[in-house]
């Protein structure tokens, strides 16, 4: 581990102007393409070091963070994901990344769907987790940038895990309190300058769709949430899956929304299981492995605000 935290590079860019940084983990023998992740709105480029240690034997790990996500000067409201998308697309020229393995996690699946749209020949595989999101997630988008305009970090804390986590004791979630947690103490406690580029983030999501019209195709693609997700809830993950040709779904047991904390492990392991071509059948933590392309759904209908 000592070995692999040495090895990683931070390195700067500049997008049109909008600073951000990658964080690049190099794998010296690896046997699938990069993986790389595009962090989350309240994520930073350590958000993923947890999973180095089950990742970097296998392949080099690259999370970019959004730009003018962690700079003075964010991107404004009026920008839609396809700039994010272009982002990476810039990046991936700079490192000289013909292909790649794509994760994109809750909000980060925006412009990771984006991508898969604009850019299918860069992709070897595609995972979107988390990713589907509805009217509930659009109401707390604007709850958030509500408490945020107000510079009440407290309120937004409170708002974000209450969206995050399913607090039904009827449900069973793996780890609950602590990941509440964890995400209320470092959520509650947000600077005056982070609250300014989370108020950003927030009015963009209330703003943008976080898809586009238009299939995906070409490209081995994933879909997964919790099982008790309410954010992205499962019928919606299906249908995200049902407009991706060929495309895989299923859910995380015991878990919800922040799938990744809660069974952190079993995640991680998902991931990598997925990017190197193993099967995912008869995993214990997985529900049934479903294909629903061409499928109809009659579930809750996708929001075009978030």
């Amino acid at each position: 581990m000592a070995e692999s935290f040495a090895a990683e590079q931070i390195r700067q860019f500049s997008y049109q102007g909008y600073a951000f940084a990658c964080r690049i983990l190099p794998c010296p023998a690896p046997v699938t393409e990069p993986i790389v992740v595009l962090c989350g709105a309240f994520q930073n480029i350590r958000s993923y070091h947890r999973y180095d240690k089950y990742w970097h034997d296998s392949a080099t790990v690259i999370c970019m963070e959004p730009p003018g996500s962690y700079s003075p000067d964010p991107v404004p409201r009026t920008v839609g994901y396809g700039f994010d998308a272009d982002a990476l697309a810039y990046l991936l020229d700079e490192l000289d990344l013909p292909r790649i393995n794509l994760l994109g996690v809750s909000l980060g699946a925006a412009p990771t769907h984006r991508f898969a749209q604009e850019y299918p020949e860069r992709l070897a595989r595609l995972m979107l987790t988390g990713a589907a999101w509805g009217d509930t997630a659009r109401r707390g988008a604007g709850e958030l940038a509500h408490w945020l305009g107000l510079r009440r970090a407290d309120e937004f804390g409170r708002k974000m895990v209450e969206l995050c986590v399913n607090e039904d004791p009827t449900r069973t979630v793996r780890n609950r309190k602590a990941v509440r947690r964890a995400l209320l103490e470092h959520l509650s406690t947000a600077s005056e300058a982070e609250m300014v580029r989370y108020l950003a983030v927030a009015q963009r999501l209330v703003d943008h769709p976080a898809t586009l019209p238009g299939r995906i195709s070409g490209t081995p693609t994933l879909c997964v949430t919790g099982e008790h997700d309410d954010l992205a809830p499962p019928g919606l993950a299906r249908r995200m899956a049902a407009g991706i040709d060929g495309a895989a779904f299923t859910t995380i047991r015991e878990t919800c929304h922040v799938s990744f904390l809660e069974r952190h492990a079993d995640w991680a392991d998902l991931v990598l299981r997925f990017f190197t071509d193993q099967p995912l059948d008869g995993l214990d933590y997985l529900t049934a492995l479903e294909h629903p392309a061409g499928r109809p759904e009659h579930e809750e209908t996708a929001s075009p605000g978030w």
